[in-house]
Order: structure tokens, then C-alpha cells, then sequence
């Protein structure tokens, strides 16, 4: 997993961190006709949701001596063409502090190219997110303590859009709390399906369940919440449940419901550990499995991350966050201490 530490302007960024990459022996794969073309109908769409991420786009281009229409073709298309990844997600609000879980399953030879970065642009939002792409997320927790994540959901059909990478990169850099996160994605124009789970520190919690079509926000009936590859009110077609979606609800639902008033870090790795129920998933018939688990609470900015599945890793603490806060404003050290 590489820790890239990303600041400044977009631009200067992207083309730095697409420098460093480049010198390291990556070189920008080919984009298929297919691809480009969708990618084409997409960019306005993207210029006017996130002008910013534009610019980090073209300094990623120079960075690695490609073309913006290649690299944001690429971005855009992510999902929309091919298996995507999997995912169990949850938020418990244990009467004081509110504590996230998120293990990423995906293929597992892209294990290697999994991202944990620090992002600290100029008039933004601090967080650390994860990704297995270099530009956009697919979860994080901002300096306010909001999380976001997703989880993919089978989506039918073609339609210009954003994918999630572009909708959980903005949420982090721009909002504080989960009804900002919400009113972000009820205006954003989707093209793949998925449910974002949302928490912030005052025990606020959600699921948005979007498509290309739809958006539906679902609240919590306890004091916890999750999600993992289906939508709560849809039923699951039998291909797709290959990745035990409906095993891993099941199996969150139960444990969640028996530990979420004393919930901690140390539970909540537990949880993502689950073998038994598929949480912590290996499907090697598949070459699937999961790649990487974050833990989190969002009060006190305690974040502990396994790289590789988290019945075997061992979770390690990443203090970067509360570090680039500490920097900034050095008054909340008996907080995060």
C-alpha cells in the first residue's frame, strides 16, 4: 500500500505526485475507444461538479506525460464497464462517540496498488482516504470527523455521470457533517450504482443507495447502521451475490446489534475480522478478497488500518490526520491526546 502525502494547489499535486510515479516506472495504461468516448460525454458534468479536481487531473497528465482526456477517461469509466469492487461498511454511535468499520474487497493482485494518502490541499478540508486509483477515494474521515465510504451495488445500462471516486473526494474536502455530505449527493449526477455510507461525530449517521436513475436516503432504526452490496429494499439477483452480500448484512446485523452500546476500536476490529460470515472475505476461487480494513473513531480522530485482510494483519495506527491538525492548531492537543 503506498502513504502518498498530497498538499498545495490541485495542479501542483497532481503533476508532483504523477512525477514521482512516472520515476518509479508507471506509465498510463492504454484507454479504449469505448472508454474515451464516454469519458468525453462525462467531462462537463465533472468541470461542473468539481472544477478543482480538474486541475489536479491535468497536473496528474503532465506528471506522467499523458493526455487529460486519457487520464480522465480512465477515472470517469472506472465502474461503469467492468467488475468493481465489494465492500462491507458500518457506523455505531455508541452513546458517546461514534465508531466506523471498512473493509475494501476487490481483486486481489491490486492489493499492491491501494492508497492511503494524506490530502491537505489549500482551502480544504484535511483527511486521509483510501483508494485503489490515484486520483479520487473511495472512503475517509476528514479533520470535522466526517466519514464517507461506499459500496458498489449492480447497476444496468449506460449513462454519462460521475462515479463515486469524484463524489467521496468532494464530500471530504468540502463538508462537515452528514446532512452537508447528503445534500452533495442528492445533486450529484451518478453513472454507476452504490450506497454511501455517511457519520460525523455527533452521532449522525446514513446510507444514500443511489443509480444512475435513483436516490433514496436510509437512516438508521437503532444506533448503528450499515451496507454492503445490495440495496435494503431491492432483492438481489443470485449472480451477483457471489461476494456474499447478503451473508455479510446478516452477519454485521447480528454483531452490530449485540455489541453497538459498548462498541470500541478493538470490537469494531473484531468485527471486520469476521470470517465465519464473510466480512473479512477470501474467495480465491475468484481472486477476490478483501484488501485492506480501517477502524475509526471519529471523535477523537483514532484511526487503525490492516493492510491485507484483517484476520491475519495486524492493525496499525495512522496518526497522520490528527499530526496535520495538531500543526495547524496546536490548541486541541489535549483533545487528540
Amino acid at each position: 500500500m503506498y502513504h502518498p502525502r498530497l498538499k498545495g494547489s490541485f495542479y501542483e499535486s497532481g503533476k508532483h505526485y504523477a512525477e514521482i510515479l512516472y520515476k518509479n516506472g508507471f506509465r498510463f495504461p492504454k484507454v479504449t475507444e469505448e472508454k474515451l468516448r464516454f469519458g468525453e460525454s462525462c467531462r462537463t458534468i465533472l468541470t461542473e461538479f468539481d472544477p478543482h479536481v480538474v486541475k489536479e487531473i491535468q497536473g496528474f497528465s503532465q506528471g506522467c506525460h499523458s493526455s487529460f482526456e486519457e487520464v480522465s477517461s480512465f477515472l470517469l469509466s472506472i465502474g461503469v464497464f467492468e467488475l468493481d469492487s465489494q465492500c462491507s461498511i458500518f457506523a455505531v454511535f455508541n452513546g458517546k462517540e461514534m465508531i466506523v468499520g471498512r473493509n475494501y474487497d476487490m481483486l486481489l493482485n491490486l492489493k499492491k496498488i491501494t492508497e492511503s494518502s494524506l490530502v491537505c490541499f489549500e482551502g480544504k478540508n484535511k483527511y486521509v482516504g483510501h483508494s485503489d486509483c490515484f486520483i479520487g477515494k473511495v472512503d475517509g474521515i476528514n479533520q470535522h470527523g466526517l466519514f464517507v465510504g461506499i459500496t458498489s451495488v449492480p447497476h444496468e445500462g449506460i449513462k454519462p455521470g460521475l462515479n463515486f471516486y469524484f463524489a467521496v473526494k468532494y464530500i471530504l474536502e468540502n463538508c462537515c457533517t452528514v446532512k452537508e455530505g447528503v445534500e452533495v449527493l442528492k445533486r450529484f449526477q451518478s453513472s454507476v450504482s452504490n450506497n454511501y455510507l455517511l457519520a460525523d461525530t455527533s452521532g449522525d449517521m446514513a446510507v444514500v443507495e443511489m443509480t444512475p436513475h435513483s436516490y433514496r436516503v436510509r437512516t438508521p432504526a437503532n444506533n448503528y447502521i450499515h451496507c454492503t452490496n445490495h440495496h435494503e429494499d431491492i432483492s438481489l439477483c443470485e449472480s451477483w451475490n457471489w461476494s456474499k452480500s447478503k451473508e455479510r448484512f446478516h452477519t454485521l446485523d447480528i454483531r452490530l446489534r449485540e455489541n453497538a452500546n459498548k462498541m470500541d476500536l478493538s470490537i469494531a476490529q473484531s468485527i471486520m475480522s469476521e470470517t465465519k460470515g464473510h466480512v473479512c472475505l477470501n474467495l480465491k476461487k475468484h481472486n477476490f478478497g478483501t484488501l485492506f480494513s480501517v477502524v475509526a473513531n471519529l471523535n477523537t480522530l483514532d484511526i487503525n488500518r490492516a493492510e491485507g485482510q484483517p484476520n491475519r494483519a495486524k492493525y496499525i495506527k495512522d496518526k497522520r490526520l490528527i499530526s496535520a491538525v495538531l500543526k495547524e492548531e496546536p490548541n486541541l492537543k489535549t483533545k487528540y491526546n
